[in-house]
This record gives structure tokens, C-alpha cells and sequence, in this order.
């Protein structure tokens, strides 16, 4: 099985330069307000979508763009062209790597996108094949190059980006078998998700997968038993301390309620959607793990705040839960965009403390200069957890400044010859 271990763009969104994103067992993405990070983590649910059964596009946006977006929407505007490049880098079990490397073209005429030319790079950087399209409108027959062999043509007859079945091309073969592994591997969720209803009906089906906004999660996690005692661990660790119960709401029904009870004293019956929006919010986060986690290294989740609303010590309880799981066997690859400093220490934490090994891990600060364009900066740690290099000169900045000008208050003010401390 090929396991996607990154992705690469040219001319996507607000990015002049190709933007790189190795993919670790846990990767961060942070940065400021309108710097890119929520572009940079779509893109894997736009990968999701490109490889669908249902795939109308080889870049297919709609569902993460929203209603009425256009692939225009999300070329570089800089460059004046209605191009964007995408590359999917791979490694095989027996650690061969291997780049797809797709260029898309809008073509006015057909209002539509087209795969314009295509190359599969395999082990050693050998070229297997190389193909150009034909001029619209015979954008679907593409000019086959194979090393030491004349030029042939061929119709692969792309649904998305994945070749049919029917394709005679080997190496075609080849790439459709690595982009059908990535369908339904691919879990995406939003910023903010959604909440169940007070009566959830256990239904009998299994979901792999959540809805973007978290939908399913509850009935997910009563309907899979495993999934249900990963989850309740981490309401019953430390830092949380409170016990997931499941009760039914009527006698001989499959309708039941989730509580969020103490874990002990009289007080029961506590429905989970009455305990606060930060235990709400996670839940969804928490069922995404578990069943990434159940998936192994082939699963991919893309989470945007998943500290939504949790306060520092819970933010901290869901870092180590991120740790333990990317640090485990076959982890999956987990990649979050967060504002979380305490998300962020917690987890040098853990590197420094050899709960994760620095190479299961890697940050990238997302940042925009004055002409708009947008600059993905890697950050590894060594074993201490600390960024190897430091971090780039703008990250946290405002931490800093706010953390002297207060330094500054307190001894203009003498606080501390204060009794009081203030």
C-alpha cells in the first residue's frame, strides 16, 4: 500500500512560491489571520474530492470552497495565469518513493478544468511516463512519452484525477491503485462543528467517516464500541475528570442520550450538550482520532482548532492525546491548524520528555508579507523539543512584545514591591 507522505502546489491561492507540505505523523500549521493556513490544510480535503467516484473536476473545490466557487478562485492571481500545478509524493512498504505530478489548466472554451500534462516519477527520480493533452477540444487524448520508446497516444479517461480502470498503460495502473487508497482516508474537519440532537438513534450502520461539521460523531461513538472507550478515557483523564455515560431514553428503543457525568458524588444525568461548548466541540475531534487511529498510516485527518473553546488545561489533554496517537504503531498523519500556544508547548513537551520522537513532528509557520503573498516556513525540533534553528523572525512576535510591554508596566508601577504582588 502507498502511503501519501506530501503534497506540493505551484500557482495555488495566495502562494507565488511552490508551496511544500511534508506530511508527519503530526504536522502544525500556524500563523496569523488570512496568512493561508486554512488553504494549506484544504488542500487535502480537495484531494479527497479529486479522487472521488464522483469527482467532476481535477480539482474539485466546491465542496470546500462552498457553493459558486470557481477553480479561478483559488489560482495565484499574482501570476495572471489559469494554471496550478499539484504533486503528490510517495513512499511504498518498501521504502520507494514516487512523485505524480499533475498541471491543470482552465480552458475557456469548455468552461471547464483539464489535467494539461501529467509526469509519474518513481524510485531513484526515473521518469516513467511523461503526457501532454492535445489542444481543446481534444483535451482528452494526451501525447504519451515512455522512456526509450516512441511517442504513442493514449484516452486514459480521467474520473477526476484517477485514470479508468480499463487504462492499458501500466504506470497508469499504478497511479490509479495509490489514488483509490486515499479515498475515504481522507477526514477533514471544519473550525466549527456542529451539535447532535439530545436524542441520538443508534441506527446499526458504521461510518468511516464524519461530515466536515462533526455530523455522525455522535451516533459514531455509541454505535463502535472501541470508539466509544477511546473517547471516554480522555473525558476521564486528569485534567478532565469526568465520566462519558450512554443512557437510553426509552425502554426497548435504540434512542439514547450522552451524559458527562462527575466522577463522583450525586450528581448524574448531565447531558454532554449542557456541560459546555469546549467539551461539544471536541467530541467530534476525539471520534475523528479513534477511527483515524483504527485506520493506521493510511489515514489522513485534517483538523482546523480542534482546541476550539477548551480551556489551557484541557487544550493540553487533547495535545498529549494528539502525541500518544502519533507516536504509537503505524500512526495516521494528523495535520492541525491552530492559534494554540499551549497546543504548541504541550506537544514540545512531550518531544522533550520522549513521549514523541521529534521526527513523528513538524510545524509550519504560514505568513504574508505586504504585497499579499503568502510564505510557508518548516519548523523541526530536536530532542528537547526545540525548534531546530528557531522559528521564523515573526512568529509569535505579538507573545513577546505583549509579555515585555507588561514587564515594563508592573516595574514602571512597582509591583513588585507591592504586598499584594500587583
Amino acid at each position: 500500500m502507498f502511503k501519501l507522505t506530501g503534497l506540493s502546489a505551484t500557482g495555488y491561492r495566495s502562494f507565488a512560491e511552490p508551496l511544500k507540505l511534508e506530511l508527519k505523523p503530526l504536522t502544525l500549521l500556524y500563523g496569523r489571520n488570512n496568512a493561508g493556513k486554512s488553504a494549506v490544510l484544504r488542500l487535502l480535503p480537495i484531494l479527497a474530492d479529486s479522487v472521488a467516484d464522483d469527482a467532476a473536476s481535477p480539482f474539485e473545490i466546491a465542496r470546500v470552497a462552498g457553493p459558486g466557487a470557481s477553480f479561478l478562485d483559488v489560482v495565484n492571481r499574482g501570476s495572471g495565469l489559469k494554471r496550478l500545478s499539484l504533486t503528490l509524493h510517495w513512499s511504498d512498504p518498501a521504502g520507494h518513493h514516487y512523485r505524480d505530478v499533475f498541471h491543470l489548466r482552465y480552458i475557456d472554451e469548455a468552461d471547464a478544468v483539464a489535467i494539461s500534462a501529467f509526469e509519474l516519477i518513481g524510485p531513484d527520480d526515473q521518469t516513467q511516463l511523461r503526457a501532454e493533452a492535445e489542444p481543446y477540444p481534444d483535451q482528452g487524448r494526451y501525447t504519451v512519452t515512455r522512456p526509450a520508446d516512441d511517442a504513442v497516444s493514449i484516452v486514459p479517461g480521467f474520473v477526476g484525477l484517477v485514470p479508468a480502470a480499463n487504462c492499458e498503460v501500466l504506470v497508469l495502473r499504478g497511479l490509479r491503485e495509490r489514488l483509490l487508497g486515499l479515498r475515504r482516508n481522507i477526514q477533514w474537519l471544519q473550525s466549527v462543528r456542529t451539535r447532535w440532537g439530545r436524542l441520538v438513534t443508534k441506527t446499526g450502520s458504521r461510518h468511516r467517516m464524519l461530515g466536515p461539521d462533526g455530523a455522525q460523531a455522535a451516533e459514531i461513538l455509541l454505535t463502535d464500541e472501541r470508539v466509544f472507550e477511546e473517547v471516554a478515557r480522555w473525558y476521564a483523564g486528569h485534567d478532565i475528570g469526568r465520566r462519558l455515560d450512554q443512557a437510553a431514553a426509552a425502554v426497548g428503543q435504540p434512542i439514547h442520550r450522552l451524559l458527562l457525568n462527575p466522577q463522583a458524588g450525586p450528581i448524574r444525568d448531565i447531558d454532554l450538550l449542557d456541560t459546555g461548548e469546549g467539551m461539544i466541540q471536541v467530541l467530534p475531534v476525539l471520534v475523528a482520532c479513534a477511527l483515524a487511529r483504527e485506520r493506521g498510516d493510511g489515514a489522513i485527518l485534517a483538523i482546523e482548532e480542534p482546541e476550539s473553546h477548551l480551556h489551557g488545561n484541557a487544550q493540553q489533554a487533547l495535545a498529549n492525546h494528539l502525541c500518544e496517537i502519533a507516536a504509537g504503531n503505524k500512526p495516521p498523519t494528523i495535520v492541525v491548524e491552530t492559534h494554540s500556544r499551549i497546543l504548541l508547548l504541550a506537544i514540545q513537551l512531550a518531544i522533550a520528555e520522549d513521549r514523541l520522537p521529534p521526527e513523528c513532528c513538524r510545524a509550519y509557520w504560514i505568513d504574508q508579507e505586504a504585497s499579499g503573498e503568502s510564505i510557508a516556513t518548516k519548523v523541526d525540533f530536536d530532542s528537547h523539543g526545540s525548534p531546530k534553528g528557531g522559528w521564523p523572525p515573526a512568529a509569535f512576535v505579538e507573545d513577546q512584545a505583549l509579555a515585555r510591554r507588561l514587564l515594563d508596566q508592573q516595574l514602571q508601577g512597582g509591583a513588585f514591591n507591592s504586598p499584594c504582588g500587583y
